[in-house]
């Protein structure tokens, strides 16, 4: 029988916390100019502590590219017909489409139709997202990580990203491409490796990344060591306790 899990961990808090781990770097962005390392610091820690505590917050870049994510997702699985309904200023056809936010916000959005289609092609007959979830032994205890995978075909994870610009290796410190491979070895699916499939609307990118458990696996371990004990050391600011294995 698997010990029940000491803390339950996803992808986007070990990013977040990796943001935390590094400072200078986050700080070499152009939006974060003009910002003190001290100032910095404290926002980011706020805002890890927020996505812990699972308070609300939406943006209108993340809502579409879930909008995005979603439509490709419909047209995969052919719940819709990926058909032009609008044009852009330059007469280009888009997909026009509506979408509400978790928070109840409507928003509607309009993609080049070539770009929908591309995707939706290129995904044609992935599963579509695929829950999974693994166990990681750290001097802390155990860790049970999760997540929803955007696209699973045979031996490669897919995740979908959407962005205004796009220069290559955005992702290389992202958490994603060991989270999900490690679940699925776990699971008993061979994973050969992780692709980050990008989209700024204009072109499209693909990031490869191989995939190595026992390597995946101490990346991860060192990763949470350090996130435990800095959620340790703020149990008493973490108001949802979904993070410790508790309700």
């Amino acid at each position: 029988m698997n010990p029940q899990p000491d803390y339950r961990i996803y992808p986007s808090l070990l990013d977040k916390f990796n943001d935390y781990r590094n400072i200078d770097a986050v700080s070499e962005k152009p939006w974060n100019e003009g910002k003190s390392p001290s100032e910095l610091e404290a926002e980011i820690e706020r805002g890890l502590l927020d996505t812990i505590n699972r308070v609300p917050f939406e943006s209108e870049a993340a809502e579409r590219g879930t909008c995005f994510n979603n439509l490709v997702d419909a047209g995969i699985a052919g719940r819709v017909d990926i058909l032009a309904n609008a044009t852009d200023r330059y007469g280009k056809p888009q997909v026009r489409i509506g979408h509400t936010s978790r928070l109840g916000t409507p928003y509607t959005f309009d993609f080049p139709e070539h770009i929908v289609r591309e995707f939706v092609d290129y995904f044609r007959g992935a599963a579509s997202q695929v829950f999974c979830s693994g166990t990681l032994e750290t001097q802390y205890g155990v860790v049970e990580l999760y997540g929803y995978i955007d696209e699973l075909i045979q031996d490669t994870v897919f995740d979908i990203k959407t962005t205004k610009s796009y220069e290559f290796g955005k992702y290389r410190t992202a958490w994603q491409k060991h989270v999900y491979p490690y679940c699925l070895d776990q699971m008993g699916c061979h994973i050969r490796g992780f692709e980050y499939t990008v989209t700024d609307f204009r072109n499209t990118y693909q990031e490869w990344y191989d995939f190595h458990y026992d390597n995946t696996r101490q990346l991860l371990k060192e990763h949470c060591e350090r996130f435990i004990e800095f959620i340790e050391s703020r149990r008493e600011q973490i108001t949802d306790k979904k993070i410790f294995n508790q309700q």
